[in-house]
């Protein structure tokens, strides 16, 4: 009888001790369980910041391409702008040096007139000086002649100042040419400094009035700091050849002594 009982009791104990065993077991499962789950839920919440935060760089991505897109859609514009420019101020250069060109052979045309009234004058000076006509024609001819070689003299001062002021415009486009080439980089232009030139901006320029010029012996010039010039000027006079003075009668034959 007593041998049962410690047995019962002994058996009571176990089983008390596997419970409590089993208790813990179980408490630290649910413990562990409650671990996971906080894990998984930050988890979770990791994951939902992670596709908005990817959703931005791709958004992010998306603007950037298109600006860039359009910086170098911007930029070939721009080159493209600055090309045609850099053409059309080699265009106004070929004309200027035309314009300067028949402004010179005008130029030679004048010199030559003059040199035939300088040559008119001395002989008419000669002629004057050795003359027994009428010396009043003669002089009428040289103040004529004078007066034309002055104004031959200030069309060709007039011609002299036009030319200056044509090379002075195709040196300043010459210069903004070379300026247009330092600033595109070693005369030459790369697609890859397109968002360089957005940084910096365009530079627009405003066409500036056109100047026109005009003398008072019929020499009208336009000279438009575009590069483009219009002259019109007649042609120089040709030299008249020297005057030819009248005959000198033949005096009167002397009346006969009456008889």
């Amino acid at each position: 009888m007593v041998s049962e009982r410690n047995k019962a009791r002994a058996k009571a104990q176990k089983d008390e001790s596997v419970i409590v065993a089993l208790s813990n077991d179980l408490a630290k499962a649910s413990s562990d369980r409650d671990e996971l789950q906080r894990i998984n839920l930050l988890l979770e919440t990791n994951i939902v910041l992670g596709r908005f935060e990817l959703q931005g760089v791709s958004n992010n991505l998306i603007r950037t391409s298109a600006d860039l897109e359009k910086s170098r859609a911007e930029a070939r514009a721009a080159a493209e702008a600055a090309q045609a420019e850099m053409q059309k101020r080699d265009s106004k250069i070929n004309e200027l040096e035309q314009e300067n060109t028949t402004l010179e052979k005008q130029s030679n045309e004048l010199t030559g007139a003059i040199t035939g009234l300088e040559k008119a004058i001395v002989e008419t000076e000669k002629k004057l000086a050795a003359s027994e006509g009428d010396k009043e024609f003669l002089v009428k001819e040289l103040k004529r002649l004078q007066a034309e070689k002055a104004e031959l003299e200030r069309r060709f001062n007039d011609l002299a100042e036009l030319r200056k002021q044509v090379s002075q415009l195709k040196e300043e486009l010459s210069i903004a040419r070379r300026m247009e080439w330092i600033k595109k980089g070693i005369f030459g232009f790369s697609e890859s400094k397109g968002g360089a030139m957005l940084v910096q901006g365009t530079r627009s320029t405003n066409p500036k009035p056109s100047t026109t010029s005009a003398t008072n012996m019929g020499l009208q010039a336009e000279v438009r700091s575009d590069g483009s010039a219009t002259i019109a000027t007649p042609k120089p006079a040709q030299a008249p050849a020297p005057a030819t003075p009248p005959p000198t009668p033949a005096p009167a034959p002397a009346p006969t002594a009456p008889k």
